[in-house]
């Protein structure tokens, strides 16, 4: 579990500092303030920058569209990954990237040159120092985005590849992280992700929690399954919850936005097991009423399952029932704001105190 992290040059982030990072970690902010920037940052730092997970971030985003301008220009102007660095550009081969570190280790992200060389064992490729660089051919060098990790360091992909290439080929590449990462978007997890990680936990002790979990919308629910889509393989499984009430079981969508939410909140969060779970727009379907037991169940099963987990909201009810569960967990939780100010994103860490005493004097907080 980490207890600081340090942003430098991603996205809206200039050079941010996180001090107090908690069991349970909740981030606020107004629309555009970077919240899930800062999300992601997370997201790419525990999963030592996964090529699969940041190709989802980048179409989620809709950043995978072509630039019309000149791509082999030194800006790569046209690279997917510009929306990344500051500024949406590339550094170039002798400039800084952007950084994520904490207590455990740094992560630095750039682009660089390899040079390809004859030597004794043969032909092989070599990174160039940033005054090397000029003094070879720019077309005949090879251009990467790296990873720069305790000295070490590793090609992700080539910045001449487009979208699409650099996903075909992510399909091929070794996993660098041995902890479980889970994400849940704000619109949640598909059915495939779902039915996998299910068919993960299915017959464990792990499968009860997830049943407790959906036991907050409808007390009823006794279990859950998979099936087969009849909409055809590629929409994966979908899941069924069979009801004390009822003689067949229900599709778990039938029951509301709240119930799918939930659902696949605790079913990432038990697969996240010693490991990291980061849930963007936490409360998107949960009626404010079960919050503070949504929180509850998030606080326990954390501690119980060794999992850090990183939120965030913009709902004020949110914000008072994490507050109300922090009370009863005084030292497990963090709470952070997020403020941009002339394109520039700033955070604000709040103790237990500054929190209610905000709310109780109606400070705006989100």
């Amino acid at each position: 579990m980490i207890t600081n992290f340090k942003i430098e040059n991603f996205r809206l982030f200039d050079n941010v500092e996180i001090h107090k990072l908690k069991r349970v970690n909740l981030v606020v902010g107004k629309n555009s303030s970077g919240k899930s920037a800062l999300l992601e940052a997370f997201l790419l730092y525990f999963s030592k920058v996964s090529i699969d997970l940041l190709m989802e971030r980048l179409s989620s985003r809709q950043e995978n569209w072509e630039s019309q301008q000149n791509k082999y220009s030194q800006q790569f102007v046209s690279s997917p990954i510009r929306h990344l660095f500051k500024n949406h550009v590339v550094p170039n081969f002798a400039e800084e990237g952007f950084k994520f570190s904490s207590n455990e280790h740094s992560l630095h992200i750039r682009s660089a040159a390899y040079i390809r060389e004859e030597t004794e064992v043969g032909l092989t490729r070599r990174i160039l120092k940033a005054d090397e660089i000029e003094d070879y051919d720019y077309d005949f060098l090879d251009k990467y985005l790296i990873l720069e990790e305790r000295g070490i360091s590793r090609i992700l992909f080539s910045l001449d590849d487009d979208y699409l290439n650099i996903k075909r080929r992510s399909l091929r590449l070794k996993k660098f992280t041995s902890i479980s990462c889970q994400f849940v978007s704000t619109s949640g997890i598909t059915d495939a992700k779902a039915s996998s990680l299910w068919d993960a936990i299915s017959l464990t002790d792990l499968e009860k929690e997830v049943v407790k979990g959906i036991k907050l919308i409808e007390p009823d629910a006794t279990g859950i399954t998979f099936v087969e889509n009849m909409d055809g393989p590629r929409d994966g499984r979908i899941p069924l919850v069979k009801l004390s009430n009822m003689l067949e079981p229900v599709p778990l969508k039938s029951l509301g936005d709240g119930m799918t939410r939930i659902f696949q909140i605790i079913l990432s969060l038990v697969s996240a097991k010693d490991g990291v779970l980061i849930v963007d727009e936490f409360e998107n379907g949960l009626h404010w009423s079960v919050q503070d037991e949504a929180w509850n169940i998030i606080f326990k099963l954390a501690s119980k399952l060794n999992v850090q987990v990183f939120c965030s909201t913009h709902s004020r009810d949110c914000i008072a029932s994490f507050e109300n569960v922090w009370n009863n967990h005084k030292k497990s939780a963090n709470f952070m704001r997020v403020v941009k100010k002339d394109g520039i994103s700033t955070l604000k860490e709040y103790d237990l105190e500054l929190l209610s005493d905000s709310l109780e004097t109606d400070v705006e907080v989100r």
